[in-house]
């Protein structure tokens, strides 16, 4: 289970030998009293991040010591209000806790946005407090969002890597895009930019710092203080797995590379091959980082057969990965290709292929529906359950979460396969017990009209002056004929935004 597990046992034994201690010396005669007093809790962290934050009605872990093994009280402070949980047995152990957060106290509610401390009680005593900010749900229309486009990639590729970055600012966050395919060759180039409140983006930059050798259809994830344990000022990125060379069929590498980003400029440092690879190469994985942990869902192995095995690597406080775990429970559905994401607790995948396939560029139609999800608590995948399905078997999609609503967008498809006229976003929400709504299709007049697969897809770090998330899409390849790829269907350079709602 990685460092922090490993640190709770060796926490646990000390105690036990300070205990033994304390007994030898009481029956060597002095002292009074019986028994071995319980050991007052400490809080290590929430949410295994550095900056944690939660929202009013959602889950937020709790790691440390001393919790015992039957539930105590969890107690959440801000101001002279207090509100105080017993959370159930199933979300407590002495190591780790899982509890909802309250909205206040009985009679008055928490402000939010603003901070509460958040302590633990036991027969042993009070732990310390640590601080959670709390964040605000952000109520939009999904069947409100129009559309627009902003600063062209330099030149048309697909199946690059995304990822959105926090700044030092409150008005604007960086992108950083790595790899992709330009309908000839893998890159290696990675691209920076500006985004601004409203979601357009500045001017192009070309980082300095390469990834060391080319990479296509990799997983991309990004670690903060706010998801990970790494220090306040920090920020990290990943590309993991991915095809190296375009004439590979499909390929496939087992590689991660890592580099810092700063806050400040959004300047890419030097990149660094860690030393845990995945386990296996892997193309078109579908990976996301929650709570202090990487994840990777399915993808392509390099006899172009899709997988279902499930990864997760804790985040050190460096920002390198520990070792990979296997997860005891495996996706229920062999793909490549699906998105992947975290929300409240749980592990989401959605869509993706099924079908064996050497040719991650060529526009098929064996998209599955499945929607799935998976229990992650302190990192652990528990089994998976099954959702509503998605309108349209997609595969090589696209799909932003903002506040607990979910746009799956574009790829191909049966009926369609990405073509004009067919439908290319859909939506629909998370409810309180972690299953998905039914998924309700948004009208062409909502759809920024891309017709492609294979693109990369982020959400903004900054809301708009209007208090909504901004959805950005990049490149891809254009649908134009179903069962190829490149020159057949054209690469695209266009990036959209959502300027409204």
């Amino acid at each position: 289970m990685g460092g922090r597990f490993r640190r709770r046992t060796a926490a646990n034994i000390s105690f036990v030998l300070i205990s033994g201690m304390a007994l030898f010396l009481f029956g060597c005669g002095g002292g009074s009293g019986g028994g071995t007093k319980e050991p007052v809790p400490v809080i290590q962290n929430l949410n295994n991040s550095t900056q944690p934050s939660g929202s009013v009605s959602l889950p937020i872990e709790i790691d440390g010591t001393g919790f015992q093994s039957a539930p105590g009280q969890v107690i959440f402070t801000q101001g002279s209000i207090t509100a105080t949980v017993t959370p159930n047995s199933g979300g407590w152990s002495d190591t780790g806790i899982v509890v909802d957060v309250p909205s206040g106290s009985s009679s008055t509610q928490f402000t939010v946005p603003g901070t509460v401390a958040v302590g633990v009680k036991t027969s042993g005593g009070t732990s310390n407090s640590v601080n959670l900010t709390l964040v605000q749900q952000v109520n939009f229309n999904v069947n409100n969002v129009t559309w627009t486009t902003t600063t062209a990639l330099p030149k048309p590729e697909s199946g690059l890597g995304a990822v959105a970055v926090p700044s030092n600012s409150t008005t604007s966050a960086f992108v950083v895009l790595a790899g992709g395919y330009d309908g000839i060759n893998d890159l290696n180039t990675v691209l920076t930019n500006t985004i601004a409140q409203n979601g357009t983006l500045g001017s192009w930059s070309t980082a300095a710092n390469a990834l060391p050798s080319p990479r296509a259809f990799a997983g991309m994830a990004e670690a903060n203080p706010g998801n990970s344990l790494v220090p306040v000022g920090s920020q990290f990125i990943y590309v993991i797995g991915g095809q190296q060379n375009a004439s590979d069929k499909p390929g496939g590498t087992s590689t991660v590379f890592m580099a810092p980003v700063d806050p400040a400029s959004g300047s890419v440092g030097a990149w660094t091959q860690l030393a845990n690879s995945l386990p296996v190469a892997l193309v078109g994985p579908g990976v996301t980082i929650a709570d202090g942990y990487v994840y990777v869902v399915g993808g392509l192995q390099t006899t172009g057969i899709p997988s279902s095995t499930v990864y997760s690597a804790p985040v050190n406080s460096d920002g390198t990965l520990g070792a990979w775990t296997k997860a005891a429970n495996p996706y229920p559905v062999t793909v490549a290709f699906p998105s992947v994401f975290a929300f409240a607790g749980n592990l989401y995948a959605i869509n993706g292929d099924d079908q064996n396939e050497t040719s991650p560029d060529v526009a098929d139609t064996g998209g599955v529906t499945d929607a799935n999800f998976a229990p992650i608590p302190f990192g652990v995948v528990g089994p998976w359950t099954s959702s509503a399905q998605t309108i349209k078997n997609r595969s090589k999609q696209s799909t932003w979460l903002a506040f607990g609503q979910i746009i799956d967008a574009e790829g191909t498809y049966s009926g369609g396969a990405g073509g004009t006229g067919s439908l290319e976003l859909e939506r629909t929400t998370v409810s309180s017990n972690g299953t998905l709504a039914t998924w309700n299709g948004i009208t062409a007049v909502n759809a920024p009209g891309a017709n492609v697969y294979n693109a990369a897809a982020i959400v903004s770090p900054v809301l708009s002056t209007t208090n909504a998330p901004r959805f950005l899409l990049f490149g891809g390849e254009q649908f134009v004929t179903v069962d190829v790829g490149y020159p057949t269907n054209p690469l695209s350079a266009t990036v959209y935004v959502n300027n409204a709602p």
